[in-house]
């Protein structure tokens, strides 16, 4: 109890509402624009959480996370363009609910069943997350490396059509990580450094600038090939009553419970995303429908239903990725795998030590996202009516303040040494640079980030394995954890290569 208390001290400060409540508008307005996803909102906000109290910054990374995934559903239903992938089981109810001069009611179930996904997910959060943090109790330096293995293999499996440049960009991710000092004696790895003197780059890349920069700047650079494509917004002004009836949203019980544990369930399972948990939702909602004797709407008729499955299952995926994000350091997709970034960055490591030596964080991480979640429901409810003037911003306008933002924050965070800001300058741009090229080419960017994050967990707990096991690998094959985890990546890269072939068998 004295440890729920301090965790309530760490977060009850006015500046904590406040930057919670900017968080989440800034999220809303990054998710309702085609193109600006949470992924990137967390890494632009970066350096100001940097700058926060501790439990301030991480309510502002969490804020900007639930409001971008919420926010997404606007264009969805208004124009028909999702903001992200995770909201396209929702376009077409949206669209003809919208058709139907029913906009505002789709725009209000949609915020709804956010919150009820957003709040529900955090109880599952709440009591498993512990429960699998202990787990880790049972693993040594061959178990971690093991692990480290499966996320990056997972989130390279299922990030593309291509496994084959899921996994190569899972790889560049891991040379990344190998630029800084040598973990175990502390030595430098880059030859050039010791004849030009230590650089800031001898510490390996910064990840706020890798982060702003394959996410941020990249961003710019792939907005600049539309600027010649004609901009045809046609933007639904008759919003409408905003509230759906309550008796409709009571009747749907069976469908907020059963995609609210399909949301979770699917957001706990490291790199599956809430791209799959929308459509399964989906499919049980119509399941559900067709079973109802008429008492509910099939989805696809443009209808409550269809909107309301897809969006409790994708917001219900934000709690549920942050399950093995905090318990185990694993990402449950791209978005948590920058806000793990994002965690190291301000002194916080996943894991069982999180919780065993810092519980009251972890006690104001879990308020943090409660306060969130209402704040993303209160404001996106607030602005229904001024979404369209949003959706209106020329990419002409949005992308210059994007980028300046952008080269803002890393320069922000050097401080008053001009060598390290133009260092990290240099970092976002190229980083930028190399994140377009990779867009360009559908090479996905997450495994690159994952690469980066869990490369030096790779390699650190892999040299301690084989140290314990006397110059040997007797460590990973006697151990039925390290034979589990294996046996895992094998069968998660054998499914999808067999999934792969047969799909381009059919399209053949």
């Amino acid at each position: 109890m004295s440890e729920f208390i301090a965790g309530v001290g760490l977060v009850a400060h006015l500046s904590t509402f406040l930057w919670c409540a900017f968080g989440a508008a800034l999220g809303i307005v990054l998710g309702a624009l085609p193109g600006l996803t949470a992924t990137m909102g967390i890494a632009l906000v970066i350096p100001i959480s940097y700058q926060l109290d501790t439990a301030t910054g991480i309510g502002l990374l969490l804020a900007v996370y639930c409001g971008a995934v919420c926010g997404a559903s606007i264009p969805a239903i208004l124009l028909g363009i999702p903001g992200n992938p995770n909201a396209i089981a929702a376009t077409e109810d949206g669209q003809l609910m919208t058709k139907k001069g029913m906009a505002g009611q789709a725009l209000g179930a949609a915020v709804i069943a956010s919150m009820i996904g957003g709040l529900g997910s955090e109880i599952f959060l709440i009591f498993f997350s512990p429960l699998v943090a202990k787990m880790t109790l049972a693993f040594g330096p061959a178990e971690k490396c093991t692990l480290a293995l499966v996320g990056i293999v997972i989130i390279a499996a299922v990030s593309g059509d291509d496994i084959l440049k899921g996994l190569l960009m899972g790889a560049l991710g891991f040379v990344f990580a190998f630029l800084g000092p040598d973990p175990m004696s502390g030595a430098l790895r880059i030859p050039f450094v010791s004849v030009l003197g230590k650089t800031p780059f001898a510490n390996g890349l910064d990840m706020t600038s890798t982060l702003i920069g394959l996410y941020g700047v990249s961003q710019v650079f792939s907005e600049l090939d539309n600027f010649r494509k004609p901009q045809n917004k046609e933007i639904c002004t008759n919003i409408g009553k905003i509230f759906p009836p309550m008796k409709k949203i009571l009747s749907m019980w069976k469908i907020i419970f059963s995609s609210l544990g399909i949301g979770t369930l699917i957001g706990a399972i490291p790199g599956t995303g809430a791209s799959i948990a929308v459509f399964m939702s989906r499919n049980a909602a119509s399941n559900i429908c067709e079973h109802s004797k008429g008492k509910l709407d099939m989805p696809g008729t443009g209808c409550l239903e269809g909107v309301f499955a897809p969006e409790v299952a994708n917001n219900a995926v934000t709690g549920g990725a942050l399950i093995p994000a905090l318990s185990l350091g694993i990402p449950g997709d791209s978005a948590t795998a920058v806000l793990i970034g994002a965690l190291m960055i301000n002194g916080i490591t996943p894991g069982f030590a999180l919780f065993s030596q810092n519980m009251p964080l972890v006690y104001s991480i879990f308020l943090t996202l409660l306060i969130s979640n209402i704040f993303m429901g209160v404001f996106q409810l607030a602005g229904v009516r001024f979404y369209p003037k949003i959706l209106l911003i020329s990419q002409r306008v949005l992308m210059p303040v994007v980028l300046i933002l952008s080269f803002l924050g890393p320069y922000a965070l050097a401080g008053s040494s001009v060598s390290k800001g133009v260092y990290f300058l240099g970092t976002a741009l190229v980083m930028g640079l190399a994140g377009y090229v990779m867009k360009k080419n559908k090479y996905p960017i997450a495994p690159v980030v994952l690469g980066l994050i869990l490369g030096k967990m790779f390699e650190e707990q892999f040299r301690r394995a084989v140290k314990l096991g006397g110059g040997t690998f007797s460590r990973f094959y006697t151990s039925p954890i390290c034979w589990f985890f294996i046996i895992l990546v094998v069968c998660i890269v054998t499914s999808v290569v067999l999934k792969n072939r047969k799909s381009r068998v059919n399209n053949a």
